[in-house]
C-alpha cells in the first residue's frame, strides 16, 4: 500500500500558476518553479492559428507582419478570449509536463482580486478541460504575503500592496483570509504606456514598450534628488529616422509622482474602511511590498514618508506571488480553508 501511495504521489504532483497580465509561472509541488514566461499569445489572423505563445511570441512583438496578431489574453477584470487563454495555458502546461509527468493535477491558480466572478468561472472550465483534477484559486495578495512569510495564522493583521503589470492590490491579512482589500489599474504596463505617450509628446519619439520598460527601470525614480539617466534610441515622429536621446530622471518625475500619488491614494482609501484593530496591526507591522512593479527605485522611502508607517520591499519582489503559491502547494490540506474552489 505505501508503495502504491509513492507512486500515486509521483504522478499526480499539485500545479500551480500565477496567471498575471505580463508574466506567467507555473510552480511544481517537490519540483519548484519550472516556467516563466511572458503571457502573451501571437496569432495569425488569417486563420485564427496560434503561431507561439510566451517568449517565442514576445519576440515576435513588433517584428512580425500585420497579419500576427501578440497579446495577452489576461487582462483584468477579464479574460479577452477564452479559446485563446485555453491554448496558451495548453502550451505552457505541455512544456511543464516535458520536465515532470502529472496525471490529472490538483491545480492552484493566483489571480488578482479584482476579476469578475465570472471570469474565475470561465479559468476553472478551462483548466478542467485541459486535465485538471481539481482546480483551486488563491488571491495574489494572499499568495504575496504567504511568500513574503507572513504568518498566517496569526489572528493578528497584515498588510501587502501587490504591484503587478495589470492590477495594484492593496490588502488587509487575517487568519489567512483577506479581509479588506482596494485595487487599482496603475500597474506596470499602464506606466510604460505613459512612458511611451511622455516621449511621443515630449521629446517627438517613438519608443517601444520593451525600451520604456528599460527607461523605467535605469532611470525612474521617485527620490528628488536622486540623479539618474539613460541613454534611449527611438524613431522620430516627423522624420521616421533613428535618433538618440538621453533623459534624466528628473524629466520623468511627474510622470511618476503621479501613480505614486495613486498608490498613497488606493492605501489610504484601504486604511479608512479597515477595522480599528486592522489598522493598529498595520501601523505595527507595517507594509509589505511585492511585484515587480515594487522595484521601482525610491518607492519605499516614498510610501514610507507618505503613509507614515515602515515600508518593506520584499526578496525578489516579482517571485513572491510564486514562491506564496509553492508554500501553500506543499501544505495544501492547511490552507483548503483559506482557497476559493
Amino acid at each position: 500500500m505505501k508503495l502504491f501511495s509513492n507512486i500515486t504521489k509521483t504522478f499526480n504532483r499539485s500545479v500551480g500558476i500565477d496567471l498575471g497580465s505580463a508574466n506567467t509561472r507555473i510552480w511544481v509541488e517537490e519540483k519548484g518553479l519550472l516556467l516563466s514566461e511572458p503571457t502573451l499569445i501571437a496569432v495569425d489572423q488569417s486563420n485564427n492559428r496560434v503561431i507561439a505563445v510566451g517568449k517565442q511570441a514576445a519576440q515576435m512583438k513588433g517584428r512580425a507582419d500585420s497579419s500576427i496578431k501578440v497579446f495577452s489574453p489576461v487582462q483584468a477584470p477579464k479574460f479577452t478570449d477564452e479559446q485563446l487563454l485555453k491554448a496558451m495555458l495548453k502550451l505552457f502546461l505541455a512544456k511543464v509536463s516535458n520536465q515532470v509527468y502529472f496525471f490529472s493535477p490538483t491545480i492552484l491558480v493566483s489571480l488578482s482580486g479584482s476579476f469578475y466572478p465570472s471570469m474565475k468561472q470561465v479559468l476553472t472550465k478551462v483548466l478542467i478541460e485541459l486535465g485538471a483534477g481539481e482546480v483551486m484559486l488563491i488571491n495574489q495578495a494572499l499568495a504575496a504575503a504567504i511568500g513574503a512569510g507572513v504568518p498566517m495564522t496569526d489572528s493578528s493583521g497584515s498588510f501587502v500592496l501587490q504591484l503587478g503589470a495589470g492590477v495594484v492590490e492593496v490588502a488587509g491579512l487575517s487568519l489567512g483570509k483577506v479581509v479588506d482589500y482596494a485595487y487599482c489599474n496603475q500597474g506596470g504596463l499602464l506606466l510604460s504606456e505613459e512612458i511611451i505617450y511622455w516621449f511621443a509628446t515630449t521629446h517627438k519619439l517613438k519608443i517601444s514598450e520593451a525600451i520604456a520598460l528599460k527607461v523605467l527601470e535605469q532611470a525612474g525614480t521617485l527620490e528628488k534628488d536622486e540623479k539618474r539617466s539613460i541613454k534611449v534610441v527611438g524613431v522620430d515622429v516627423k522624420s521616421g529616422e533613428p535618433v538618440e536621446k538621453i533623459v534624466f530622471s528628473d524629466q520623468l518625475m511627474e510622470v511618476l509622482a503621479e501613480f505614486g500619488q495613486g498608490y498613497l491614494k488606493l492605501i489610504k482609501g484601504m486604511l479608512s474602511t479597515a477595522s480599528p484593530d486592522l489598522t493598529i496591526d498595520i501601523l505595527d507591522k507595517g507594509l509589505f511590498l511585492s511585484g515587480g512593479l515594487a522595484q521601482l527605485h525610491g518607492l519605499e522611502e516614498y510610501l514610507t514618508q507618505g503613509l507614515k508607517l515602515p515600508v518593506f520591499l520584499t526578496d525578489e519582489p516579482e517571485l513572491t506571488v510564486i514562491k506564496g503559491v509553492g508554500v501553500v502547494l506543499e501544505h495544501l490540506d492547511e490552507f483548503r480553508q483559506s482557497l476559493g474552489y
